[in-house]
């Protein structure tokens, strides 16, 4: 039986590794199960270990490369799977930054869209306020020019009555008479016409009262006895009122229809 032993252990052929430490390699190959199956202390050769080499058979040999490469390929792929996990997790923060900025970017663009809102509201009422301010002064302004040609007008007339009182100025006054016409049809183009207020009751939105005849008992109070100056009409609206002379009765009338 010894013998036999011997030539197993002759036949086995003993390798001696150094460990990868004392090689200088950062990775420390780890045999504590190997060192296990061991006898304290000893090798299957009999020989003592120490604690840099250790003496295995091919076959343990052969399954420690087969282990020490998958265990390199774990880790190189560990490194991989870190490599990766770690761009992964840096694109999320990426993701979650991106996703702070665009939500701040919708609130800014929201309030930047009611601020516009807002301004285009405004600009739309300072636009329409404008127009209705450029027509009304366009309508006072059309007024009072129409109102300054209405005492031109009234002139004109003055200068075909006198006219009318010469004899021998008869193409004169019919040539004046043209020019009055053609005045007229330009008022009348305007809206412009005159009011005829003489025999009617005075008022005071209409008229305006120059003089003032009593004892005009004939007459019911406040009736426009002659006019001064030829009121007009623009449209609807009192252009220019009439300078008027009114009725008054007289004080003794009064006094009776007051005892009546």
């Amino acid at each position: 039986l010894h013998k036999n032993e011997e030539n197993a252990n002759s036949k086995t052929r003993n390798l001696v590794f150094i460990s990868r430490k004392k090689m200088g390699d950062l990775r420390i190959m780890s045999f504590e199960n190997l060192f296990d199956r061991f006898p304290s202390g000893r090798s299957y050769s009999g020989r003592s270990r120490s604690a840099d080499k250790v003496s295995i058979s091919r076959g343990e040999y052969e399954a420690l490369k087969v282990k020490t490469k998958q265990y390199e390929a774990l880790v190189d792929k560990h490194k991989e799977v870190k490599a990766w996990n770690d761009q992964l997790l840096k694109e999320m923060d990426d993701l979650k930054d991106d996703a702070r900025n665009f939500k701040i970017i919708e609130e800014e663009n929201e309030k930047f869209l009611k601020s516009l809102l807002r301004v285009r509201a405004d600009f739309e009422n300072y636009k329409r306020r404008q127009e209705e301010e450029n027509l009304r002064y366009r309508k006072y302004v059309l007024e009072e020019f129409l109102r300054k040609l209405t005492y031109h007008y009234d002139d004109l007339e003055r200068a075909l009555n006198l006219l009318t009182m010469f004899k021998g100025a008869e193409g004169i006054r019919d040539g004046f008479k043209i020019i009055v016409k053609n005045y007229e049809k330009i008022l009348a183009d305007e809206g412009v016409r005159s009011m005829g207020s003489e025999g009617k009751k005075f008022d005071p939105y209409k008229h305006e009262v120059l003089l003032v005849e009593e004892a005009r008992d004939d007459l019911p109070e406040n009736t426009i006895i002659e006019v001064l100056d030829k009121g007009y009409w623009l449209g609807e609206k009192v252009l220019r009122p009439a300078k008027v002379k009114i009725s008054k009765r007289s004080k003794k009338i009064e006094e009776k229809i007051e005892v009546i």
